[in-house]
């Protein structure tokens, strides 16, 4: 018999949490959640279009822009040039690198970007004696505090043409929100990475200017020119190896690196249980949940809980936004405060989702426990979450 989805999500993420705890993989502990979701909340027709839907090219193309990712991060490691870009910044500020790093990588709006910035610094996590989950939040959560701010982020560009505005004004509304997830990060972060063992690297600026071009690249040739992000990253790719001139051996390890069987095996789970969860409308449950409440509360949950459901960016914005395009409004008639509170509940709910590609491929890389990190993760998605009402109902009574 099959159940409403919100009991097999609970039962699921509750899953979760008791495998990750007995110290099971990001791996087996995402594969244990689907299997409870599964048999609780599908049926054997809802499981076959879920992966029949993975043919889609919209998940196909995810895995080969992580594969043109790997493989330039994994040359850039072998040449050295991550190492001198953390050492660069680590000169300036030791623990500051490990905030700046992943947020200077996380201005390029690329699938499991946070891997990249986790393949930097992981040498310069684990040398000062930092855990393992919190090396992951670190990198996870600083990675995407651009996402509210930064116009090429495609869930911008998409609230902008449903709500009929321009994206530099969606940007007006919602950067609160990025700021607000700066400082609750940090104020989770600063009290941890105040007590670890960091000592300034001996690099220059040079070299963090040396290691961030690859990126800039990227950035560059998709949005500036016809080719998009998979050309971007291809043309890239070749520029990386034209320039940097690996050896074969370098070439080698970085293509074994892009090819990893795990890594791509829990972007399958993620990317499966993401389509099973849209298959057995698993956020529209979730959404009836929440009727009777608050107007604010309901514009901010909607997202929140797209978000949560499939852990990208883009989904809550375009499935969430259109719901809720009459209550924020649009064109001139748009509510700001409103629209932030929507755009901060879309983007705190992709920062919770379990299946959030980035999180997911992190905490497998750093062998951390999923339960741990998305309980420090949960903290500063509540503090960010109270920080942002606060602020608007403070705007509200000032105006």
């Amino acid at each position: 018999m099959v159940v409403d989805p919100l009991i097999g999500l609970i039962a699921g993420y509750a899953v979760l949490v008791v495998v990750s705890l007995r110290r099971g993989s990001a791996l087996a502990a995402i594969a244990a959640m689907i299997t409870v979701y599964a048999i609780l909340s599908s049926t054997p027709t809802q499981l076959f279009m879920a992966l029949i839907n993975l043919l889609d090219w919209n998940d196909i193309r995810v895995f080969i822009f992580i594969w043109f990712s790997l493989f330039i991060a994994g040359i850039l490691k072998e040449v050295g040039v991550l190492n001198r870009m953390v050492s660069g910044f680590s000169s300036i500020t030791c623990r500051g690198s490990m905030v700046g790093v992943p947020a200077l990588i996380g201005l390029l709006p690329m699938p499991g970007g946070a891997l990249v910035s986790a393949m930097a610094l992981r040498d310069q996590f684990f040398s000062t004696g930092l855990s393992r989950e919190w090396a992951t939040f670190i990198n996870y959560w600083f990675r995407h505090v651009w996402v509210p701010v930064w116009p090429l982020f495609q869930s911008i560009l998409i609230t902008a043409a449903v709500l009929e505005i321009d994206p530099l004004a969606v940007v007006n509304y919602s950067w609160p929100a990025g700021v607000i997830a700066l400082i609750m990060g940090l104020a989770v972060s600063v009290p941890v990475l105040a007590k670890i063992r960091c000592n300034g690297g001996n690099g220059r600026l040079y070299d963090l200017a040396y290691g961030l071009w690859p990126f800039l690249a990227i950035a560059l040739i998709a949005f500036g020119t016809p080719l998009g992000l998979l050309g971007s990253l291809i043309v890239t790719a070749f520029l990386v190896i034209l320039i940097y001139k690996p050896r074969m051996a370098q070439i080698k390890a970085a293509l074994r690196f892009a090819t990893s069987p795990r890594i791509h095996a829990i972007l399958l789970e993620a990317l499966f249980f993401k389509e099973l969860l849209i298959i057995t409308s698993a956020p529209q449950s979730l959404m009836e949940a929440s009727h009777g409440l608050p107007v604010e509360l309901i514009v901010f949950l909607t997202p929140f809980i797209m978000g949560l459901s499939a852990g990208g960016e883009n989904f809550f914005a375009a499935t969430a936004m259109p719901l809720l395009r009459d209550i924020i409004g649009y064109g001139a008639n748009v509510d700001g405060g409103l629209l932030l509170l929507a755009y901060a509940g879309g983007f705190l709910g992709v920062m919770m989702s379990p299946v959030h590609l980035c999180i997911v491929l992190t905490t497998e890389y750093f062998h951390a426990s999923p339960a741990k990190v998305l309980g420090i993760v949960f903290i500063a998605t509540l503090l960010s979450s109270i920080a942002s009402f606060m602020l608007v109902e403070g705007l509200a009574l000032i105006s």
